[in-house]
């Protein structure tokens, strides 16, 4: 069994500690989300989609080793941070 302790409370000091335990708790789950890994692109197709350009222009990305890529057989990943991280790259020199 617990040990309850029953305390005087004010109504307000009680929205108050409830409303800042939420707030702790949300801004905890939030950091846990964004560090989860993100789900790596799966295709040329997907790719050109998740940089808004044509198949073409990420078909001659890929292709020209600005975009890190790994393959499996005939499936080909890309990671989404190294993507991000090759197209700011590619922009700069671009420049």
């Amino acid at each position: 069994m617990q040990n309850i302790i029953l305390s005087p409370v004010a109504i307000s000091d009680l929205v108050d500690m409830i409303a800042n335990e939420v707030e702790n708790r949300l801004s905890q789950n939030s950091n846990i989300t964004s560090l989860a890994p993100q789900p790596h692109i799966k295709g040329i197709h997907s790719l050109a989609k998740f940089l808004g350009i044509s198949v073409s222009k990420a078909q001659r990305l890929k292709n020209e080793g600005i975009i890190p890529f790994f393959q499996n057989e005939r499936l080909v990943l890309f990671d989404p941070d190294k993507v991000r991280e090759a197209m700011t790259n590619y922009n700069k020199k671009k420049r």
